[in-house]
């Protein structure tokens, strides 16, 4: 993937702040972005993750005028991660996965889904998030994968892609 403007740029997501609909390459259009893909907003490991980020990497990327932008799945849960405060970033909906599915991110599936939970990175994240006394929930989908990007301006030149592997 060269540039999100070849894959996702005309896909749309939904600004949760005030619900309005907007082109993924509107995000990346005149700044530099990170733009995280989370599995789901009850997932114990997401809202760990988005925690660590919003604390450790967040602030870097305000002074140095780069976004920070958060994709989720479903509006299920989004409340909870707010009212968290899990997350210091913009906050989006992917209605229908369609931006996951256009990126190729994996979807585990039930079996491939209930293994993963045993898996010794699950164990490792899940004792970090249990030091970092964050909760999560089983609630929603979350057999889909998710992945951070570092995107680059105007054409959304991808500068760094991590998609989850589990």
């Amino acid at each position: 993937m060269a540039t999100l403007d070849s894959t996702i740029g005309d896909s749309v997501v939904t600004r949760v702040s005030d619900n309005v609909d907007v082109p993924i390459r509107s995000l990346y259009s005149i700044q530099p972005i990170v733009l995280i893909f989370l599995r789901r907003f009850g997932c114990q490991l997401c809202r760990a993750y988005a925690l660590k980020l919003s604390n450790e990497l967040h602030p870097l990327l305000k002074k140095n005028n780069i976004g920070f932008i958060g994709v989720g799945l479903e509006r299920l849960g989004v409340e909870e991660f707010q009212n968290g405060n899990y997350f210091s970033g913009d906050l989006y909906i992917d209605q229908g996965k369609k931006a996951y599915q256009i990126l190729g991110l994996p979807y585990l599936g039930w079996l491939k889904g209930i293994t993963e939970v045993f898996s010794r990175s699950t164990k490792t994240w899940n004792d970090e998030t249990k030091k970092m006394g964050v909760q999560g929930n089983l609630k929603g989908d979350g057999f889909q994968l998710g992945a951070t990007y570092v995107v680059g301006p105007n054409n959304g030149k991808v500068w760094l892609a991590h998609p989850q592997k589990d």
